[in-house]
């Protein structure tokens, strides 16, 4: 037995070394450690990265309650195991509590080779319990022999894993682990439940706004593009959103060329109306119908179009509000890690809107993040770098092969590169240093364009943020070009420049281009250009004319187009006829006719001179066709010349006509062979002229009766034949002349007469051509009343009499007196004692035929009265004399010491016995008084007026007058009087001790205050004291009266009742005798018992149940 237990560990050690040494050579699988190199948080439904706030913390505020839209993007960096990666080794992301994870497993991708180089297993540990994300390498020498070199390096990209919180966080602090990290992150986050918004006041002030951008996965395939693909970026734009009314609206969309590139997706665009809630929901949308109720326009390549809606305010939302719009539409999507952006801007009536009406800005920027959220990837890395993008101008298909130089900023240590567009069209520059990008913008240069593409050398600048750079630069295809031509011909005479035209037709039926023709007969289309080898068809046509004497080609010219590719992108192209190429056209000669109108002038041959015929003569390019035609009253003087030739060899023909003349007539041709001729013959016969004279007998118009203008008929042999409007010429006369008349009619002279036009008011008279009216002026009265306004002649001063004189004004004029018109009021015309009335009479109303204004002044208006006249009426007025009484109250009662002087008094001003105005006095009029002015007279003799006052209780009242007669009312009042009268009482046993005062000394206070007054008290005067003659009131409050002893007696207490002092002494007593020994207090009883000695029995007894119980454990244990 000892032997095997000696020889058991040796053969056990030398089976493990035998199993070391002859094991086979396999290489095990590892985990690779700290290679996480940074963790972010994506928002699914933004798609866009959650950064932290200005205290580090990442808040997620998911819409709809729903915490499962997030994602840690977890980048990865192998490059420590360069070289030393081999399938199966795997690393691992673990994702801390309290959140949770869903189990899943998804492919890890490398994008430029489309290979899986791992798998990804993601555990969940449970709600709230975090989980694992494993990731397993594989395919590595795949990729290596589809990357090229002589070791697997160089690994980087990142992997989605998404996450969600049961439950809202407050400043969580999220630990990775050190060991799966590079260096130690940490993350700290808030989960907070999304809550709903108000957005009406935004929405209030809103034009347009642009967003989403979020890339999905999703098949697509595009006829419009020619593409297809499995992921889109999804784009909306509002438009009026506070749905302002706005007859057309135009929306301008374009992708942003400093960014990844995009395209629109065509068969994606969508339009509805409709309007938006308070929460920004799109609400009661309806879909428009495109070219019904829109319009939209792209560019060749769909990165850009402009949407009109025309009437856009008669579609109404269904809140009864002009509607608001929505567009949306998706593009293509990079998918590679990089930012995409979107541009809008809005117009309203044509007027270019901010997109907020606080706001400045008319154009909107969404930018999107072109990042596939799902599985995992090697991604673009943009930091501190270049990217550039190398599209085709119209299909915007990526390009490889294109050269970039791009310089760094002076100053920067970064050295001039050159980069190269790979397979997918994609450039990236080095990675630049913070300082380096701080320096300035980069210039980039392209040198070399991709194989059949134009360069596009122009530099541009870039600016390199911590996000990089972008740019999308296009290029255009180098085009083959070739010209189509053919020939015109023409018979028959001379073509001319530009007088036939043709069409060029493509392959697919469309019209490239109509051109007319040249003077030498050539036919040119403008350059084609061609962009892809091929075979390509049009077809020549001419389009057939509207001129009759012209036989039109209708044949068609095939052209085939033939571009070949010479290699490298040459294009070399050639063309061919299927026919021959000239257009031949015949022309015959048309034949014409010329129409000729004879037109008579002669008052319908009033004179008898008028021809039975004429004749006309036809001339050709002005000689003379030998043809003539005849005109009369039969044929109603006209004719034609027919079946002439239109031109002469190709050139038209001009016909032109003349008349044989005709005695006494002359004669005018107008118009064109074209048209017709019309040949005007003229006679003028004999006339003679008519003048009417007017005549006024109406005092020079004095009443305006005369009218403005009057109306004179001419008569022909009685019968009215012309009428006139005659007015006043600028010298005052009025006539009026018919000029040109026929003088004979039928042969026999014509006899003129004239009439008037009746005129209101007047009478007429006619003599030969003069006509003479009549009228007489009107005239009238004007009235003028005296008021005297003096209280009835109060003062005895009213005249006896009073002189007005008459004043005119005519028109505009000022208002002068009318000569000898005056007139003299007395008392005899009086109607009642202040009123006198008298007239002017027989006067004119109208002066030059305007009506006359009277008027009137007073002469030598009486002393002491002033005249103003209103209308007719001439008020006198005296204002009589009046006095005002003033004084002052003077109170006499010692500055109202005892409080009876009243608020106020009331002070009478009397007539004799009759008080005519009582007048309130007080401290506020500061004791002053003033009357009312009063009449000074009554009936001519002066008022003697008096002062009284309202008796004031205990105040006697004096009425004074200064010789300003200024009054002064005194009232007088004694202030009362009162008197202290006290005792000295003593209470020390008759003075038994022998210490009492001759005598003390009392003084007096009032209202506690000393007086100054003092008594001597002594048994002379009975031990009693007196103070008289003192003020009973201060200020109206009656005083309070107390005496004090001055100097109380030492052995003595003082006390003070009403107004006498007690002084008490107490005399000494024998000294008693001594029983108990002062100070030492009887003993007192024993304490009660406060509980010590129950304290030490419970001690005692506590110590022996301690001991008990330690004996039974001791026991206890021992038995054990």
């Amino acid at each position: 037995m000892k032997n095997k237990k000696f020889w058991l560990p040796i053969l056990t050690s030398l089976t493990c070394l035998l199993g070391i040494i002859f094991a086979p050579n396999s290489v095990q699988a590892k985990e690779l450690k700290n290679v996480i190199s940074n963790i972010g948080i994506w928002e699914v439904d933004n798609g866009k990265f959650i950064k932290p706030d200005a205290n580090g913390v990442y808040t997620l505020s998911p819409e709809h309650h729903n915490y499962s839209n997030y994602k840690f993007t977890v980048d990865y960096d192998l490059s420590a195991y360069d070289g030393k990666l081999e399938d199966g080794d795997t690393f691992t992301f673990t994702v801390p509590s309290p959140l949770t994870v869903r189990n899943e497993t998804f492919d890890l991708k490398d994008k430029e080779t489309d290979l899986v180089i791992g798998e990804t297993q993601i555990v969940s540990n449970g709600d709230n319990n975090g989980g694992k994300a494993t990731i397993t390498l594989k395919n590595l020498k795949t990729y290596l022999e589809k990357k090229g070199g002589y070791q697997v390096q160089n690994v980087k990209g990142n992997f989605f894993v998404g996450f969600s919180s049961k439950n809202e966080l407050s400043n969580e602090t999220l630990r990775f682990d050190k060991t799966e990290t590079i260096n130690e992150i940490t993350h700290q986050i808030k989960v907070k439940r999304g809550e709903a918004s108000d957005y009406s006041e935004g929405i209030g002030r809103a034009n347009f706004s642009k967003y989403h951008g979020l890339i999905y996965k999703e098949d697509w395939t595009s006829s419009a593009l020619n593409k297809s693909g499995q992921y889109l970026h999804s784009w909306y734009v509002r438009a009026n959103p506070k749905q302002a009314a706005y007859n057309k609206i135009e929306i301008h969309d374009w992708v942003d060329p400093n960014a990844s590139p995009m395209q629109m997706i065509p068969e994606t665009f969508k339009v509805t109306a409709g309007w938006y809630d308070k929460s920004y929901y799109f609400k009661d949308e309806v879909v428009l119908e495109a070219g019904k109720d829109y319009q939209v326009s792209w560019n060749e390549s769909y990165t850009d179009f402009t949407l009109t809606i025309n009437n856009a305010s008669s579609i109404v939302a269904k809140n009864g509000k002009p509607a608001a719009f929505r567009i949306n539409y998706k593009t293509s999507a990079p998918a590679d890690g990089t930012k995409v952006q979107n541009n809008a801007e809005m117009k309203g009536d044509d007027q270019i809107l901010t997109y907020d009406d606080y706001s400045n800005k008319t154009v909107v920027k969404q930018i999107g993040n072109s990042v596939v959220a799902s599985g995992g990837t090697i991604q673009l890395e943009t930091g501190y770098r270049i990217i550039l993008y190398k599209v085709d101008e119209l299909t915007h298909d990526r390009l490889k092969g294109a050269k970039f130089k791009i310089t760094p900023p002076a100053g920067a240590t970064a050295k001039e590169e050159i980069v190269t567009t790979n397979d997918d069209g994609i450039a990236e520059s080095s990675i630049y240093s913070e300082s380096d990008i701080k320096k300035g913008n980069f210039t980039v240069t392209e040198v070399e364009a991709p194989e059949g593409y134009e360069l596009n050398p122009t530099p541009f600048e870039m600016t390199v943020g911590q996000d990089g750079a972008i740019k999308t630069v296009t290029n255009k295809r180098i085009k083959a070009k070739v010209k189509i031509k053919a020939n015109k011909k023409l018979t028959g005479r001379e073509l001319k420049a530009e007088e036939f035209e043709f069409t060029l037709t493509d392959q697919d039926g469309k019209v490239k281009e109509t051109v007319k023709n040249n003077k030498d007969g050539s036919i040119a289309f403008s350059e084609l250009e061609f962009d892809k080898a091929g075979t390509y068809t049009f077809k020549i046509a001419e389009k057939a004319g509207s001129d009759t004497s012209i036989k039109y080609d209708t044949k068609t010219v095939t052209a085939t187009v033939t571009v070949a590719d010479k290699g490298k992108g040459a294009l070399e192209s050639t063309v061919s006829y299927d026919d021959e190429k000239a257009f031949e056209n015949t022309y015959t000669p048309a034949k014409t006719e010329v129409s000729v109108k004879k037109v008579w002038k002669d008052e319908n041959n009033q004179d008898g001179k008028r021809p039975s015929s004429v004749t006309v003569k036809l001339l050709a390019d002005g000689q003379d066709t030998g043809k003539t035609l005849e005109l009369n009253a039969a044929n109603n003087w006209a004719g034609s010349f027919t079946n002439l030739d239109a031109d002469k060899g190709g050139t038209p023909i001009k016909y032109t006509v003349v008349e044989v003349t005709v005695a006494g007539y002359t004669s005018e041709v107008t118009g064109d062979a074209a048209s017709g001729f019309t040949i005007t013959n003229s006679y003028s016969p004999e006339t003679v002229d008519v003048k009417a004279t007017k005549n006024w007998d109406d005092a020079n118009n004095q009443d305006g009766k005369r009218p403005t203008k009057i109306t004179i008929n001419l008569l022909a042999d009685g019968q009215k034949v012309d009428s006139k409007e005659v007015q006043a010429a600028a010298d005052g006369t009025w006539t009026v002349e018919f000029t040109k008349l026929a003088k004979y009619k039928a042969g026999k002279e014509i006899k003129y007469t004239v009439t008037e036009e009746a005129v209101a008011e007047y009478e007429s008279t006619i003599t030969d051509f003069t006509i003479t009216n009549k009228y007489a002026p009107k005239a009238i009265d004007y009235k003028v009343t005296k008021v005297w306004n003096d209280a009835n002649n109060q003062d005895g001063k009213r005249p006896e009499s009073v002189t007005v004189q008459l004043y005119k004004k005519v028109g505009d004029a000022d208002p002068v007196a009318v000569e000898g018109k005056k007139l003299t009021l007395t008392a005899k015309d009086k109607t009642d004692a202040n009123t006198w009335v008298a007239s002017f009479t027989n006067l004119p109303q109208y002066e030059a035929g305007k009506e006359i204004t009277y008027s009137i002044k007073e002469v030598d208006v009486p002393a002491g009265y002033e005249a103003s006249v209103t209308g007719q009426v001439v008020t006198n007025t005296h204002t009589p004399e009046t006095v005002v009484l003033s004084g002052t109250k003077v109170w006499k009662d010692n500055n109202n010491q005892d409080g009876k002087r009243a608020d106020k008094v009331k002070v009478q001003i009397l007539n004799g016995d009759k008080v005519v105005q009582e007048i309130e006095v007080s401290e506020a009029t500061g004791w002053k008084f003033e009357s009312k002015a009063l009449p000074k007279y009554e009936n001519g003799k002066e008022i003697k007026y008096t002062v009284k006052e309202v008796a004031v209780k205990e105040y006697t009242s004096t009425v004074t007058t200064d010789k300003d007669g200024k009054y002064t009312v005194t009232n007088t009042h004694a202030p009362e009087k009162t008197s202290v009268k006290g005792h000295k009482i003593w209470k020390d046993e008759e003075n038994k001790d022998g210490i009492r005062p001759a005598s003390i000394t009392v003084k007096l206070l009032a209202d506690g205050k000393e007086t100054g007054q003092t008594a001597t008290v002594s048994e002379t005067s009975g031990w009693t004291y007196e103070f008289t003659g003192l003020d009973r009131y201060q200020e109206g409050k009656e005083i309070a009266y107390t005496v004090e002893e001055v100097n109380v007696p030492d052995g003595y207490t003082a006390s003070v009742e009403g107004y006498n002092i007690t002084n008490t002494h107490t005399p000494e007593k024998p000294t008693p005798g001594k029983p108990n020994e002062p100070g030492k207090p009887k003993k007192g009883g024993e304490l009660p018992n406060t509980g010590s000695e129950s304290n030490q029995v419970a001690l005692v007894a506590g110590i022996a149940l301690l001991g008990l119980g330690t004996g039974f454990l001791a026991r206890r244990k021992k038995e054990d």
